[in-house]
């Protein structure tokens, strides 16, 4: 009975310590007010290079965030729905155009080649602390002839 008693009481000490951690976070929109956390970017679309096109690109495009709270997007990719996803490039916010556009090309990037690929892109917001990055849009197959 006593180390029931013992596991229990540290459990509830453990309880009660943690709910009076303060919040140090400087991008802690929980904290700090005048954080707002990025959109989640949405409508994400694609166009590709043609069959035979010597130079294979994807042009993802996603309506605009808003201006307030997104300063840039990252854009990733990967093989599989489930797989890791990596980050391909950073685009800047472009302020009052109703998309956002990158074109992912094999001029610049040599893996960009025929196959099937998972997109998304996820908003940041630039403060004094660092980038916040919001949530990741939904994964977008392109298949790349």
């Amino acid at each position: 009975m006593s180390k029931l008693y013992f596991i229990l009481t540290l459990v509830i000490a453990i309880v009660f310590s943690a709910c009076g951690l303060k919040r140090s976070n400087p991008l802690d929109p929980g904290a700090n007010p005048g954080i707002e956390i990025p959109g989640t970017p949405a409508g994400l679309g694609y166009t590709t290079s043609g069959a035979g096109a010597d130079v294979k690109f994807v042009n993802l495009t996603w309506d605009s965030n808003s201006s307030i709270n997104t300063d840039g997007y990252y854009v990733y990719r990967s093989l599989g729905y489930f797989n890791t996803f990596a980050v391909v490039d950073t685009v800047l916010h472009i302020p009052g155009a109703p998309t956002q556009s990158y074109v992912h090309s094999s001029e610049n990037d040599p893996s960009v080649m025929r196959g099937d690929y998972w997109y998304r892109v996820s908003a940041f917001k630039i403060y004094q602390g660092g980038r916040l990055e919001g949530r990741y849009s939904e994964p977008l197959f392109v298949r790349l002839p």
